[in-house]
């Protein structure tokens, strides 16, 4: 079975996650007020919280299957224009606006004209793609809103288990800081254990200042 990587990319994957314990910790922060504030504010902050996640995945999901859409559309295009030499031009078109701002433009424009020529004779001899499946459809949007609900969840569930606001804000952080955590050590698949542990780091070192942040302007 696909997974959500294989329609987003590793990246966008591991960025839902981020975006998650991003928008939960700085809902939380909050909860560094007085005793009376927390009273009032604690449910609806933790509430919000955890709803904002959870809007956001939505709001994500239908925004990656839109864009899945647009893409294959795109790439279909280009597939119909390099099958006919008369609309060659329009093909070279689109593949250099697709193209030209990735690693690409590293190379001069003359170069990438003759590369995308190249691929025009390619992408002639290929069947265009098929439009994305229900299936496809609903394991984006799900997948989104797992990633982004999952991540608040995680950030919030210490404010269910532990009594003390204050100490449970502090697990609560650790937890982002973690979690953080994880999400570059996985990004470094393909690296060895040391430069895994130091994209994770550097993944968790955002949730430091925002917990930083949040204190030094009285969040």
């Amino acid at each position: 079975m696909a997974r959500l990587a294989d329609y987003i990319g590793k990246f966008w994957t591991g960025a839902e996650v981020m975006y998650g314990v991003i928008i939960a910790m700085t809902f939380t922060s909050i909860l560094r007020g007085s005793p009376a504030v927390l009273e009032i504010a604690f449910n609806k902050v933790i509430l919000a919280a955890l709803f904002c996640c959870i809007a956001w995945g939505i709001a994500d999901g239908l925004f990656y299957v839109w864009e899945r859409n647009y893409i294959i559309r795109r790439e279909n295009k280009v597939i119909e224009f390099s099958k006919s030499p008369r609309q060659n031009e329009s093909a070279l078109s689109l593949i250099g606006e697709q193209l030209d701002d990735t690693i690409l433009r590293n190379i001069p424009k003359e170069n990438r004209l003759q590369l995308y020529e190249k691929l025009i004779q390619f992408l002639s001899g290929v069947e265009a793609k098929e439009y994305i499946t229900p299936l496809q459809a609903v394991t984006i949007a799900l997948g989104t809103f797992l990633l982004s609900a999952g991540a608040g969840l995680f950030v919030v569930f210490p404010f269910f288990i532990i009594p003390d606001v204050q100490k449970a804000l502090i697990v609560s952080n650790l937890s982002g800081i973690f979690l953080l955590f994880g999400v570059g050590y996985l990004r470094a698949f393909d690296r060895d254990l040391f430069s895994k542990v130091l994209f994770g780091l550097g993944s968790s070192m955002v949730g430091i200042i925002i917990a930083a942040i949040t204190v030094i302007f009285g969040g």
